[in-house]
């Protein structure tokens, strides 16, 4: 009986990673079968950071009255669980029978334990090859306590897809921490937030997951130094960013700290729900002491030349790096230009006494937005900050500009305006962009940025082909020439749909074996089957030596949209699914068309 119960239970725990499509929200649902198969308070895994010093509860099931405490179990030191590490290399488990019989009370680990309610505990290591990644277990078990079998088993069967979702999501996180000293991300609509990367000074007033407009509020209040409170609180104020942001994807504000720093908050949309209001946004906030006080600067030294009419000052200005403008409002004439603007818009220096203002802004805007910003600039209280991106002949040069009215000795007001460029920064983000889009093995497009692609094809009514289809004896070829040769399989058959498709379609890797293409404009059987011959063509044609002239197949399952009817991507999924599963029984290269008749 207790077999049949281990062998019911695994079965579960397969099924739940097989059918998941979330990997997140599958390994919630695997954890919750492993608690119930023990009978335990808590199943959860930990995960190694990648410093090898801290650890994380990264997943966490609690029965029905046990209080959740993954929030607390965060940048815990992996030496807490030293004994457990032995225990991992000798016996390859920990099981703990009773903490007051087996711990020493002064042991970090027995306080951890009491502090959680942990009487006893069953802990299986994660092992990534030969490396300890982390751990998964559960608290308080009792029934089944007699084998870690449920948990050795489970262990092996995710630690390929934790491994893969870290390596992912830690090179985009750790790429960013590079520009945000703190950022978090924020759903809008329920007010919530999820720490990326942040420093002891913010934490102390951003602490919980839930209330995030509020917190953001403090940490605000007591991060900005008092003099700029108003445009600070205002700017980060969640309940109007979705009208702030209405328009626009990214915004910022600069503020001084109260630790004397210049910092540049930022929010950027990360997703909108389907009205177009705010749903997930990144708000980071970066440290630009040194930027800021090269622009202080350079508007100070301007400030000085044009007040005292001083050759020298007016020199010094030509040497800064940055660019720099100065602007008379009343007539509009170009009072100073320095070199470093001049070369970063690729403009003849012998030429520059004939430039006009409107000259200068036409590399920046178009007519009806030179107007609306000479509108804006002539009633300027706070700077205005705008990034544009301009033509120094072939090349594309991003700028940042800063334009700030400031009255003269003698009444004239004059707008300056220093310009850094941020070219490099800008390619940095968009290389970000396409990490976040494509899949990190083969390439293509990623699960969500494909499915979120189709989706909009699909509503636009740009009807077409949709295929579904998967490697043959994909676990065959893993299992016998190494998942090293496996990976290539699944590039080699990538580069075949990315060659047939690419130019007129969707290409996307589902997740392990499992691609899809959808074909926008190929309505017809005919046609659509001359394109799947076509990449079964590039299919055979794929010879990976290791493989011994084994050949490599796929079994397709084939949708076509057709335009008189409305589609979503959830159920012509469900019908090419159906019908790839009766291909299977064809060896080879085989496809077929949705009817209807299929079970779907």
């Amino acid at each position: 009986m207790e077999h049949e119960q281990f062998d019911e239970a695994l079965m579960q725990c397969i099924h739940t990673l097989r059918a998941g499509s979330d990997m997140d929200h599958a390994i919630q649902n695997l954890l919750e079968i492993i608690a119930e198969f023990h009978d335990a308070d808590r199943a959860y895994i930990f995960e190694f950071a990648e410093d090898e010093i801290h650890m994380d509860n990264t997943y966490e099931y609690c029965k029905a009255g046990i209080t959740p405490e993954k929030d607390m179990l965060q940048n815990l030191e992996i030496s807490t669980i030293d004994r457990w590490l032995v225990l991992f290399e000798e016996q390859g488990e920990v099981y703990l029978n009773s903490r007051d019989g087996e711990l020493d009370e002064n042991s970090e680990e027995y306080r951890l334990l009491k502090m959680q309610g942990v009487e006893s505990l069953m802990v299986a290591p994660l092992y990534s090859e030969t490396k300890l990644i982390g751990f998964i277990g559960v608290d308080n078990p009792n029934e089944n306590t007699y084998t870690l079998s449920l948990l050795r088993s489970v262990a092996s069967l995710i630690v390929n897809d934790i491994q893969k979702r870290i390596t992912l999501e830690q090179r985009v996180i750790n790429a960013l921490a590079r520009i945000y000293i703190s950022m978090y991300l924020v759903n809008i609509p329920a007010d919530t937030q999820k720490e990326f990367n942040s420093n002891s000074d913010v934490r102390k007033y951003v602490k919980q997951t839930e209330h995030a407009s509020e917190q953001m509020r403090t940490a605000m209040e007591h991060m900005t130094d008092a003099q700029y409170w108003g445009g600070a609180l205002a700017f980060s104020e969640l309940t109007t960013l979705n009208e702030r942001m209405k328009h626009c994807d990214y915004i910022s504000h600069e503020f001084y700290s109260s630790t004397d720093k210049w910092c540049r908050a930022n929010f950027i949309v990360v997703d909108r729900l389907e009205n177009g209001d705010l749903n997930n946004v990144i708000y980071g906030v970066q440290l630009i002491d040194d930027e800021k006080k090269k622009e202080l600067e350079y508007q100070a030294a301007l400030e000085h030349a044009l007040a005292n009419q001083n050759e020298i000052y007016g020199e010094l200005l030509q040497m800064q790096s940055g660019g720099v403008i100065a602007v008379e409002i009343k007539t509009n004439r170009i009072l100073v230009i320095n070199r470093a603007l001049l070369d970063m818009l690729g403009i003849d220096e012998t030429k520059k006494n004939q430039l006009t203002h409107e000259d200068f802004l036409s590399h920046f805007v178009d007519k009806k937005a030179m107007e609306k910003y000479l509108a804006v600039r002539d009633t300027l209280v706070e700077p205005y900050v705008r990034e544009y991106e301009v033509m120094r002949g072939d090349e594309h040069v991003f700028v940042l500009c800063h334009t700030k009215l400031i009255t003269l000795a003698n009444g004239d007001r004059v707008s300056l305006t220093s310009v850094m460029n941020i070219t490099e920064n800008k390619k940095f983000e968009q290389r970000l962009l396409v990490q976040s889009r494509m899949d990190a093995l083969t390439k293509i497009c990623n699960r969500g940025y494909g499915e979120a692609q189709i989706e909009k094809l699909l509503k636009a009514k740009k009807n077409g082909m949709f295929l579904l289809f998967d490697v043959d004896k994909f676990k065959h070829i893993n299992d016998t020439y190494g998942h090293s040769i496996g990976d290539e399989v699944l590039i080699q058959v990538a580069d075949a749909l990315k060659r047939t498709f690419e130019q007129a379609g969707v290409c996307m890797r589902l997740g392990g074996d499992e691609f899809a293409v959808y074909a926008p404009e190929i309505t017809e059987q005919m046609q659509a089957e001359t394109m799947i011959q076509a990449f079964f063509e590039r299919i055979r044609n794929i010879a990976i030596p290791q493989m011994e002239g084994d050949a490599i197949s796929v079994s397709l399952g084939a949708v076509l949209c057709a335009p008189d009817r409305e589609h979503v991507f959830e159920k012509v999924y469900q019908r090419a699914d159906a019908t790839m599963y009766t291909c299977k029984k064809v060896i080879g290269n085989s496809y077929d068309f949705y009817t209807g008749r299929n079970p779907a």
